[in-house]
């Protein structure tokens, strides 16, 4: 919008007094706009625009530089990740550990131990008891933790169908977090359907499943009864299957689901960190 200019009082002052001085020589008057300019004639005037800041006292206005407006990083809520700005890569505080392997292994008592409390209905059978996908959550050392029982999806007698459906849960429980597979195995036995499993694992969850899969010995009281440790039970076993731990980076621990305690699960705990910090390595 153009309004009159208000001139500054200093330079009123100093017209006022041309003004004065040019009447008394009887001559037209000029306005001075600024000291050392050329003189502005007072016609002028209504066509200059009035500056948008007033002067402060009796000091001429000097416009400040024009600042960019401040970032704001906001937090998205509902999201529990931490984020790594020199890599770029996002880890997170949730971990899905997915219970895998044979009927009567001991995958749902696993699972309650690891959760400290009977969640996933177990007893012992040589028929499958578990008939779909369950799930219940934790949080141990700080971990969220959630554990996925699943029914037995590598027996050959099971038919292609249900195999698929189970698949198809388990797939979709893993999509959220990180996943770490724990392949979970009798320790007194070494059966045929095992031999071979890991390349189920790969037909099923893809080729680099091995690197983020754990074997959870159950019945881990038996050794200590033979008086063996687990180093002693590795160098002992059968060839395929010391093939098989040897795929999996040696990566083992033992599991007494009859027993109370939190070592043993620590001792789990802390394999999957190594897992996904490998992971994040990648």
């Amino acid at each position: 919008m153009i309004e009159l200019m208000r001139v500054h009082p200093f330079y009123s002052e100093v017209r006022d007094q041309r003004r004065e001085s040019a009447q008394t020589a009887g001559k037209p008057a000029d306005v001075c706009a600024e000291p050392g300019k050329q003189p502005i004639s007072e016609k002028s005037i209504k066509t200059i625009k009035q500056p948008q800041e007033q002067s402060v006292g009796s000091r001429p206005f000097v416009p400040l530089p024009r600042l960019s407006a401040p970032r704001t990083v906001m937090a998205m809520p509902g999201i529990n990740t931490i984020q790594h700005f020199h890599t770029g890569k996002r880890s997170s505080n949730k971990v899905n550990l997915v219970l895998l392997g044979m009927s009567g292994t001991g995958k749902s008592a696993s699972g309650n131990t690891i959760l400290g409390k009977p969640v996933f209905f177990s007893r012992p059978s040589s028929q499958p008891v578990t008939k779909d996908c369950e799930t219940a959550e934790t949080e141990i050392n700080g971990k969220h933790v959630r554990v996925i029982d699943t029914p037995d999806m590598f027996d050959d007698d099971i038919e292609e169908p249900v195999k698929n459906k189970y698949l198809k849960q388990c797939k979709e429980l893993c999509e959220s977090h990180p996943c770490v597979y724990v392949l979970v195995m009798h320790i007194s036995r070494f059966t045929d359907g095992e031999r071979n499993i890991l390349k189920k694992l790969e037909k099923a969850f893809g080729r680099n499943v091995t690197e983020k899969t754990i074997i959870l010995f159950t019945k881990s009281d038996d050794l200590h009864h033979a008086g063996k440790t687990l180093t002693d039970f590795l160098h002992s076993c059968q060839p395929d299957l010391k093939e098989m731990i040897q795929q999996l980076g040696n990566r083992c621990v033992l599991f007494e689901n009859n027993r109370s305690g939190s070592a043993q699960v620590e001792k789990l705990l802390d394999t999957v960190i190594m897992v996904l910090e490998k992971q994040q390595k990648l």
